[in-house]
């Protein structure tokens, strides 16, 4: 089976280029197209279920890609939601630069436990819905630490911006989990399924 991980669509924030953490920011008209794209580029493989973090960006896109792929169970997941960015959630890049000069600690989730709650609720989802294929969506950071976890560090964190609406798609396999595809546009990934045609 496939766990089909894909990124919220766009906010104003990401525009900003706010950390968003756990605040709860809605989609803009930019992020609501995305959601469109990516569900239309899906269309044509079978999912069992959608699985989102509960913050409404993350939710709405699941929302709008289960309507295209045909998929009615849509399941909140808490343990996808995004990292906590506590004290720099919210800041724009010159207020973060600030912030981590004056030497305070910003207190954020711990990486280790990121990865640790990721990879748990993948693996959970994976073997709950193991006879068919599923979409977790859910958030940079959170996406990046699982995809980190799974490339040994060769992807993920500090290495790869994950763009909104992104594709990626891990393969599991009697408990064995691979990376197949990351970070795809929607257009690349409809491009790259062309290709296997």
């Amino acid at each position: 089976m496939k766990i089909y991980l894909i990124r919220h669509g766009e906010t104003d924030w990401n525009l900003q280029g706010r950390f968003q953490g756990r605040e709860d920011i809605a989609l803009n008209e930019t992020g609501i197209a995305q959601a469109k794209k990516c569900g239309l580029a899906m269309q044509g493989t079978d999912f069992t279920a959608v699985i989102t973090s509960p913050l409404s960006r993350a939710k709405k896109t699941a929302e709008i890609i289960g309507e295209y792929v045909g998929t009615d169970l849509l399941i909140v997941e808490e343990g996808i939601i995004e990292r906590d960015f506590s004290k720099v959630s919210g800041m724009t890049p010159k207020e973060r630069e600030a912030f981590y000069a004056s030497g305070e600690p910003d207190d954020k989730e711990p990486w280790e436990d990121l990865c640790n709650r990721m990879m748990h609720n993948l693996t959970k989802y994976a073997k709950q819905f193991s006879e068919g294929n599923i979409i977790m969506v859910s958030h940079g950071a959170s996406i990046n630490s699982i995809l980190s976890v799974l490339s040994r560090g060769e992807i993920g964190t500090r290495k790869t911006i994950l763009k909104n609406t992104c594709i990626n798609v891990i393969d599991y396999n009697n408990g064995n989990i691979k990376i197949d595809l990351y970070n795809l546009s929607p257009e690349e990934y409809s491009n790259y399924m062309a290709l296997r045609k």
